[in-house]
């Protein structure tokens, strides 16, 4: 019955059908990309990633004057470990220690992506993001990490790394042997870039290591689905701006010792031509720089999805508005036979619903074109070697998933749309709705 009175009205719907068509094919990628984005930034923190709200991050700097001789290196260096061990030496700082690069730090020229196998089966492979840390700087105890049973404690692993040795994430251990009881055993870094192929015929082994410690899973990048990271001890900052990283014991409020010291770290925490010249919760500092690349693109890419969706809503609207004025001597017929207000609802809100399915499924099929013709139903993994197995790598059930929310994204656009030419066929009265007739 539905499908004849479409058919029906194929003239008046023609126009709704074929924009919702068009923009399905059209939107479907930002809404993968809007859902995927969300999806990896708020719902994927790994199990046992570290405490956040007793972190904070200093930024050490110089207040050379004008004309005077800027320090040595030595010099700079016993100065910045100076301010830290004064930060130690407050009673509200449980840790601190000198960092360039910290967990979540939206500068992505902190990592690196690389490929790992274990030294003994080199066919199990696994992509990581690697780190580096300073040794003697109490990293792991400041950072919030928590080792796994079986591993060396977070004090051991910040003083005692040694100089092969990584410390890496359960997910790697996982990926790459099975078991997170891995320490001891040797890994391989592995250099599969397109000069390496030329040269070797084969990738090119960059570094051989020891597994010094295993850690519960964390993300060193922020918007990373996984946790497969890696970190690598160095024993010296070299010339990199240094940041300071702070815990503060659980009891402290981090928000009022922020406020507190902000008056006076700069003359408090002083040594020579440095200091603390800014200090920041480690949620505040998510919040300054959350206003990154991914932040932009998402925001350009929900303002193009709103304007195409009131679109939709508005054709609906203005096809519907018209086709219900020509439908008057039908609805007065179905008044005058004892018709609810409701069943006439239904009856335009069953032909929309259906219209919008038809519509979609045409849509969705023209994008899976497009999509395994471009490969994204290969559907590659961060790791290379089908580890990951929820469903945003797992195309099939990614690419319903998503359709799924598109066809409830455009059905709640149409029934918006539908709303006001239906409550006025709804609210028309038998005698003028058949007037005309």
């Amino acid at each position: 019955m539905i499908l004849k009175t479409l058919w029906a009205h194929r003239k008046q719907n023609g126009f709704v059908f074929a924009e919702i068509i068009l923009i399905t094919v059209l939107s479907i990628y930002f809404i993968d990309y809007l859902v995927v984005t969300n999806h990896d930034r708020y719902l994927c923190r790994p199990a046992g990633d570290f405490e956040r709200e007793h972190l904070l991050i200093g930024k050490i700097d110089n207040s050379y004057k004008e004309g005077e001789e800027m320090d040595s290196w030595e010099a700079t260096f016993a100065n910045i470990y100076a301010v830290r061990d004064r930060l130690r030496a407050l009673p509200e700082v449980e840790h601190a220690g000198v960092a360039f690069g910290f967990i979540g730090n939206y500068g992505d020229h902190y990592f690196r992506l690389s490929t790992y196998s274990s030294e003994a089966d080199s066919t199990r492979r696994c992509g990581a993001y690697s780190n580096r840390f300073l040794l003697h700087e109490q990293y792991f105890e400041t950072q919030g990490l928590t080792p796994i049973e079986g591993s060396p404690s977070a004090a051991q692993l910040s003083e005692e790394c040694p100089e092969d040795g990584v410390v890496i994430s359960r997910s790697v251990a996982l990926a790459l042997f099975g078991t997170d009881q891995v320490v001891g055993r040797r890994i391989v870094e592995w250099d599969f870039s397109d000069q390496a192929l030329q040269e070797n015929g084969e990738a090119k082994a960059m570094g051989h290591y020891t597994i010094a410690g295993v850690l519960q899973d964390f993300r060193l990048r922020p918007y990373e689905r996984y946790a497969y990271s890696i970190l690598k001890p160095v024993t010296h900052a070299g010339d990199t701006g240094p940041e300071m990283l702070i815990r503060l014991r659980p009891e402290v409020d981090a928000e009022a010792f922020v406020s507190k010291m902000k008056g006076t770290m700069k003359e408090e925490l002083r040594s020579g031509n440095l200091a603390l010249v800014s200090l920041k919760t480690y949620p505040d500092y998510q919040k300054e720089f959350a206003f990154s690349d991914y932040t932009v693109i998402g925001t350009l890419i929900g303002l193009m999805l709103g304007l195409l969706l009131v679109n939709v809503m508005l054709g609906t609207l203005g096809t519907y508005w018209l086709q219900l004025r020509k439908r008057t001597e039908d609805i007065g017929i179905l008044r005058s036979f004892g018709a609810k207000r409701r069943n006439i609802f239904w009856m335009v809100w069953s032909e929309i619903t259906l219209l919008t399915l038809i519509a979609c499924i045409i849509g969705q099929i023209i994008w899976m074109q497009f999509a395994i013709n471009f490969g994204l139903s290969k559907g590659q993994t961060m790791t290379g070697n089908g580890q990951e197995t929820d469903w945003v790598n797992t195309f099939w059930l990614h690419f319903l998933i998503i359709c799924v929310i598109q066809y409830i994204l455009m059905l709640v656009i149409v029934t918006l749309g539908i709303i006001i030419p239906a409550l006025i066929a709804m609210y028309r009265k038998p005698v003028n709705a058949l007037r005309y007739e």
